[in-house]
C-alpha cells in the first residue's frame, strides 16, 4: 500500500477545493438570469440601441410602428410619422422596447407592439419573459429621467401575466422619483383601478356605450376636478366609491389619477388590494 505522506495529503485537499470552486463557478453560470442579468447586457452595448420583446396583455395590439391599441376606439400613437393605416393595422403581438444607450445608460426608451428593427445598429436581446421583462424596466423607471420612465412603464403596464401595482404604487409615493414619472405611475394606478371596480378587463373591448347621462356626470366630474383639492379629491373619491355608474366611476378615478394627492393613492391600493 502507498504511504500518505504530509505532501500528499496536502496535494488531495488542494484538489477537492478545486473541484469544489469548480462546481460553485458552474452553479453560478448555469443560474437563471433575471432582471441584473438583462441590466448588465444592455449596459454593455456602451453606445447603441437595444430592442428585447415579451408578451403583451390580451386585448393588446399595433401596427409595429408606434400605433397601439387598447380597447374600443382607443390608441395611442407614438413615435411615427407614418400616417398611413392598413385594415389591419392593430394586430397581436408581443411588446417590443428599443432602448438607445450612451455610456452605457439608457437615454430614450420607445415602446411598440408587433414589428422589429432590424437595423445594424441595434442589438436584439431577444425574447424574454415577462415576469423579467418588467422587474428589469421598473428598475429602469425608478432611476431614470421622467421620458424612459414614462415609457417603461407602459411597456410593463402592457406585460402579459404581470401585476405592477404594488411597484407603481411605491414608485408614485417616493419623492425621489421624478415627478413625471410618479404621474404615469398613478395614472395606470387609476386606470387599473377603475377596470377593477368596473368588473372589466384592463384592455380590450368595452361593451357599455356612453349614454347622454353618461356625458353629463363626465362633465360635473370634470368640475369636480378642477375644485381645490381639499374639496374636489374628496367628492371624487365618493364618486369613485359609491356611483352606481361605471363611467361615473371611471372618470373620477381617472381624474383622482391626475391629482397627485397622497389620498387617490390609499384610494387605488385599496382598490387593487395593495399592501
Amino acid at each position: 500500500l502507498a504511504r500518505r505522506t504530509p505532501v500528499s495529503d496536502a496535494v488531495a485537499v488542494a484538489r477537492a477545493v478545486m473541484v469544489l470552486a469548480t462546481a460553485v463557478a458552474l452553479s453560478v453560470v448555469g443560474a437563471p438570469v433575471h432582471a441584473q442579468s438583462l441590466a448588465s447586457r444592455v449596459s454593455s452595448i456602451g453606445d447603441g440601441s437595444a430592442q428585447l420583446r415579451f408578451a403583451s396583455r390580451p386585448g393588446v395590439c399595433g401596427d409595429g410602428r408606434g400605433s397601439i391599441g387598447t380597447g374600443s376606439h382607443s390608441f395611442m400613437r407614438r413615435y411615427s410619422s407614418d400616417n398611413g393605416y392598413s385594415d389591419n393595422w392593430c394586430a397581436p403581438g408581443p411588446v417590443r422596447v428599443v432602448l438607445t444607450v450612451r455610456g452605457g445608460s439608457v437615454s430614450r426608451a420607445h415602446v411598440f407592439v408587433g414589428g422589429n428593427d432590424s437595423s445594424s445598429d441595434v442589438s436584439d436581446l431577444g425574447t424574454v419573459g415577462s415576469r423579467e421583462a418588467a422587474d428589469y424596466l421598473l428598475a429602469l423607471a425608478q432611476r431614470a429621467g421622467s421620458g424612459v420612465g414614462d415609457d417603461a412603464i407602459l411597456a410593463v403596464v402592457l406585460a402579459d401575466s404581470v401585476t405592477p401595482w404594488s411597484s407603481l404604487l411605491s414608485m408614485a409615493r417616493d419623492d425621489n422619483v421624478p415627478r413625471g414619472t410618479r404621474g404615469s405611475a398613478a395614472f395606470w394606478l387609476s386606470r387599473a383601478a377603475a377596470a377593477e371596480v368596473n368588473h372589466r378587463p384592463l384592455f380590450g373591448e368595452r361593451d357599455e356605450a356612453e349614454s347622454e347621462k353618461d356625458e353629463v356626470r363626465s362633465a360635473a366630474i370634470f368640475a369636480l376636478s378642477q375644485q381645490p383639492h381639499d374639496e374636489g379629491v374628496p367628492a371624487l373619491i365618493r364618486v369613485a366609491r359609491g356611483s352606481s355608474a361605471p363611467a361615473a366611476r371611471d372618470r373620477a378615478l381617472f381624474w383622482l389619477g391626475q391629482s397627485g394627492d397622497p389620498r387617490a393613492l390609499d384610494l387605488f391600493a385599496e382598490l387593487l388590494v395593495v399592501r
